[in-house]
């Protein structure tokens, strides 16, 4: 193990990781309840939104320090909680799954889409927690 290995640090990824998975499977629930199961892939491309503009969000308050978030803090929100929350491999299933539907152009809408509103996302919570401080 390297001199880096700390266990609060493994103690923060930890409990992020459960916060994030509940947000994730309680987000999907929701969702899902709201539209039917016949938009199985809305939950991720929403979950993965969100995800994005929070991570950005949180990346810029601790490169600023105008926040207050602490190495640790920025340890436990991004790869605890948003790695958690955040569903790549699901998304990944999502569009194979449309592909083998033969749901070929809605596949690449949603793929396509996920990748712009993600980015979209991630630069919006950079803005606007630049557009916060004095």
């Amino acid at each position: 193990m390297s001199a880096a290995f700390d266990w609060r640090i493994i103690a923060a990824i930890l409990a992020g990781g459960g916060i994030g998975s509940v947000l994730r499977y309680t987000v999907t629930i929701l969702v899902t309840q709201r539209v039917g199961a016949g938009f199985a892939w809305l939950p991720t491309l929403l979950i993965n939104v969100i995800g994005s503009l929070v991570i950005g969000a949180v990346f810029e308050m601790s490169q600023t320090r105008a926040f207050g978030i602490s190495p640790l803090m920025r340890i436990f929100l991004m790869t605890g909680v948003l790695g958690g929350f955040t569903t790549f491999s699901t998304f990944s299933l999502d569009s194979v799954t449309l592909v083998s539907d033969r749901a070929l152009t809605l596949a690449i809408a949603y793929a396509g889409g996920s990748v712009v509103l993600g980015f979209a996302a991630a630069f919006a919570g950079i803005v606007a927690v630049r557009s916060m401080q004095p």
